[in-house]
């Protein structure tokens, strides 16, 4: 009998129901729109309206995720992965167990390493179900991303969450036991506890996800024993498009990754949800059947981590997808003028009532440095 590695077992994603669309940026920006469309391959951007956060999209993707499994007292642990968290001691985590509905008897925590935070812990929850083997683990990966207007990461910016769920016996993806890991202390990427923007140097950020990328395959071909031509489809971390294609194009030349990058191209970028994202990008989007193949990944955090791992895709995966319901999402949102675009960046803007929400929650306001949550009327 073949021996299964734990994994994968749902997934599923949430994003704003507001976006910029970067023609409109390039316009004000006095450029050619074909800067940001072919040159970063990106073509919109999420927006968030102040009564949505990494919570409440949060909660929306997770909510999907748990909804394909049976029983959701057999979640044992729930690992939340965010580098935009707004709180240095409370868990983000805390609250979306409360909305969830999970039991008490669960572990709860943040986890953070810019964007590598979601691929560290789906490593951390496939040991715990190995050792647990009745557990199953929640992973919520969630980030909103803003740099100074004007800046050269402004068209790169974006958000989302993502939610999955790990387990012993997995229907869409069993992560394999090998991989490559890169760590090296370099400034590329960083944001201080008092600043909501981050701060970056993008050409060295650039150069050190592409060499990371080199010597992180390296290593999982050596630990593997396995060569590049055994990888049928790979994901890389995409802040923008353009980088995940060169990441391909130096490394595994795998068979065009274009359907990776469908969902994050009109998002932007989500870190902690980027490389996941990538993953239900292929799931809804390649035409051949998956099932059996290795799929890698390729993960990049600044400052900074890097890995790369691989899972072989379940043959129950079709009947986990969510493909009607993540292209309805994406469809039904609402395009912003670029003056509602400086509204909603301004960080003393707070109508929390103007706006939609994506999910069932929202966040209804902020007092004495408190979060306030409710269930909306749906």
């Amino acid at each position: 009998m073949k021996m299964r590695f734990p994994g994968i077992d749902a997934i599923a994603f949430s994003t704003s129901k507001y976006f910029l669309d970067l023609k409109t940026l390039a316009e004000h920006r006095n450029v050619n729109y074909a800067k940001y469309y072919l040159g970063i391959g990106q073509t919109r951007m999420a927006i968030f309206p102040p009564n949505e956060d990494i919570v409440t999209i949060g909660i929306d993707a997770a909510q999907k995720a748990i909804a394909s499994i049976e029983n959701k007292d057999d979640i044992d642990v729930l690992i939340f992965a965010t580098e935009s968290s707004f709180d240095l001691s409370k868990s983000a985590g805390i609250y979306i167990h409360n909305f969830l509905g999970l039991k008490e008897d669960c572990r709860v925590f943040d986890l953070k390493q810019a964007c590598y935070s979601a691929a560290a812990a789906l490593q951390l929850a496939k040991s715990y179900v190995m050792e647990n083997s009745r557990s199953k683990v929640l992973i919520v990966g969630s980030d909103i991303v803003r740099y100074s207007i004007g800046s050269s990461g402004e068209p790169t910016q974006g958000g989302a969450a993502v939610a999955f769920i790990v387990s012993q016996n997995p229907r869409i993806l069993e992560i394999e036991p090998y991989c490559g890991i890169h760590t090296v202390d370099i400034m590329d990427f960083w944001r201080p506890a008092h600043l909501n923007e981050a701060l970056f140097d993008g050409k060295l950020s650039a150069y050190s996800y592409l060499k990371s990328v080199d010597v992180c395959i390296g290593r999982y071909l050596k630990n593997s024993n396995l060569k590049t031509i055994d990888v049928d489809h790979a994901c890389f971390h995409a802040p923008f498009g353009k980088i995940a294609r060169k990441a391909n194009d130096q490394s595994l030349k795998c068979r065009s990754i274009e359907e990776t990058l469908v969902y994050n191209s009109i998002i932007g970028n989500s870190c902690s949800a980027s490389l996941f994202i990538c993953f239900i990008s292929i799931l809804d989007h390649l035409k051949d059947n998956l099932v059996g193949k290795r799929i890698g990944f390729f993960s990049y955090g600044s400052g900074s981590v890097a890995e790369f791992f691989s899972g072989i895709v379940s043959e129950g995966y079709l009947q986990m997808l969510h493909t009607d319901t993540n292209q309805t999402m994406l469809s039904n949102r609402i395009e912003i003028s670029f003056s509602e675009y400086e509204l909603l960046g301004a960080d003393n803007f707070h109508d929390f009532k103007r706006y939609q929400n994506v999910g069932e929650v929202t966040l209804a306001g902020i007092s004495n440095h408190r979060r306030y949550y409710r269930a909306r009327k749906v």
